[in-house]
């Protein structure tokens, strides 16, 4: 009786065959997006850090990219429409910083160490840090054009604080969504013995 071998993958590479899965997959793409896309009737300002940061940690460049800029082109849309923002030069300025700071967070977010490409953990800890470094340089951004515009700031720590909380909260869930789809993903691709 000839015994079946299972062929077993490095720990440290296991992660990177999961990752490629997941982030071929279109499924992931569509979930993100769609999240994304409700995000935008829950929140008049969803949390494009998050988006942006999970767009260009759990996808490749040629489909990041995209993804985050749906998901802030469809909260500007449903912006535009539902919640009927002024069609005025400040308005739109605002709408497209927040396009721009989604675009920039995804493209820190897909630079990708090495060392979050080999393991779970080194992944997850790029997503806290690009969470962090994220946040900083979009609400930089943010505050520059309120400056800008307005001669002043509105942004209190409080106020940051709540938006850092909300950011935290929406990338550990989408994180956490992530990780139960390539946990999916790679049992549908176990080989069969």
């Amino acid at each position: 009786m000839q015994e079946s071998v299972t062929p077993t993958i490095p720990q440290s590479s296991q992660w990177a065959v999961t990752w490629n899965w997941v982030a071929s997959d279109r499924l992931w793409t569509f979930l993100l997006v769609a999240i994304g896309a409700f995000s935008s009737v829950i929140y008049p300002h969803p949390p494009f850090v998050a988006f942006g940061a999970i767009a260009g940690t759990t996808l490749k460049p040629k489909r990041a990219i995209p993804v985050a800029l749906s998901i802030w082109l469809m909260n500007q849309i449903y912006g535009y429409t539902m919640r009927q923002y002024p069609w005025s030069a400040d308005s739109l300025l605002w709408g497209s910083m927040l396009g721009l700071g989604t675009l920039i967070v995804t493209a820190l977010a897909l630079l990708r160490p090495t060392f979050s490409q080999k393991t779970l953990r080194g992944h997850c800890l790029w997503i806290g840090a690009i969470v962090l470094v994220g946040f900083a340089v979009f609400e930089s951004l943010i505050l520059t054009v309120d400056w800008l515009l307005t001669g002043s700031h509105m942004l209190t720590w409080a106020i940051a604080r709540s938006i850092l909380i909300n950011t935290t909260i929406w990338t550990i869930t989408l994180a956490l969504i992530h990780l139960v789809f390539a946990r999916f993903t790679t049992r549908s691709h176990q080989p069969i013995a």
